[in-house]
């Protein structure tokens, strides 16, 4: 699908081109660029997730590690972007930006890195393409380079809320558990909504060694979202490690049935785990 939406994006503006002026020619790149980023969105939706969670078993920890440690790092932001002609370095940004966006949801890394570094050449404090180098140094497990892009970005913009909680991410996997809850509860003032950044606030309290207010806070979650498919995952987690398996059990099953298909692996290997919980708990809970 991505070579088709590409082959026609190319062919559009190779034929439409040649006969604008100069001025509008401009505005049509960043126009079918912003299409594109959206047409591509359309496809292939954002699965990084805001939530880091400790596994209870070393098979539940292989794939938990590979699948969540990549989510806290926070979301692509595609910003509502115009383009002018009294400003052409404004379109080469645009321009940039899209592709960049594109060739991050297309997995091509490194032609994604490129166009935020062409973009932060015409504009050094572009938000937005910041954040965006934070998401991919995080899950090149570059850390360093990630806070740097992430602090960038709440200097420049501090009512950013997923620049705090990605910032906040960062320090949760360096262990500075403190900062991590502060810039999780920044995002929250900014939003009272964000239910990622909350669940994340209760994996500060985990990792203090808090379960019973980590507990409470995805109770309060799932109060505010049923389907809230991460605090059901992260409760079984923590139900688990407090030995009442029959709740662990439950958690893990209402994981299994709201997850999407994001999920996919990880929901096969709770699956197998539930299976052993029965076993070891005489649970009589089915998924």
């Amino acid at each position: 699908m991505q070579q088709i939406i590409k082959k026609f994006y190319t062919k559009a503006l190779k034929e439409l081109t040649p006969y604008l002026p100069e001025s509008q020619r401009k505005r049509l790149v960043g126009y079918a660029g912003i299409l594109l980023v959206f047409t591509v969105i359309i496809h292939f939706s954002d699965n990084i997730r805001s939530v880091c969670a400790a596994p209870v078993n070393e098979q539940l920890k292989e794939t938990v590690n590979s699948r969540v440690n990549n989510s806290g790092s926070g979301r692509l932001v595609i910003p509502a972007v115009s383009s002018s002609s009294e400003n052409p370095s404004m379109d080469k940004t645009v321009y940039h930006f899209n592709l960049g966006v594109y060739y991050q949801k297309m997995g091509n890394i490194a032609n994604a890195i490129k166009e935020y570094e062409a973009v932060l050449m015409l504009d050094p404090n572009n938000a937005e393409a910041h954040n965006n180098l934070g998401v991919i140094y995080r899950e090149k497990n570059e850390l360093d380079k990630a806070a740097e892009h992430y602090q960038f970005v709440v200097s420049l913009n501090p009512g950013m809320e997923e620049a705090h909680n990605n910032l906040g991410v960062i320090y949760y996997l360096k262990g500075n558990y403190r900062e991590a809850g502060a810039e999780y509860r920044k995002a929250l003032e900014l939003n009272p909504g964000n239910l990622k950044s909350l669940i994340n606030i209760g994996l500060v309290y985990k990792s203090q060694g808090q379960t019973k207010k980590a507990i409470e806070i995805m109770e309060d979650v799932l109060a505010e979202d049923t389907f809230q498919t991460e605090a059901h995952y992260n409760l079984a987690i923590l139900y688990e490690e407090m030995g009442h398996k029959e709740m662990a059990t439950w958690h893990y099953t209402l994981f299994i049935r709201n997850a999407d298909s994001d999920y996919t692996e990880l929901k096969e290997v709770v699956k197998t785990h539930i299976k052993e919980l029965r076993v070891s708990s005489g649970s009589t809970l089915k998924g």
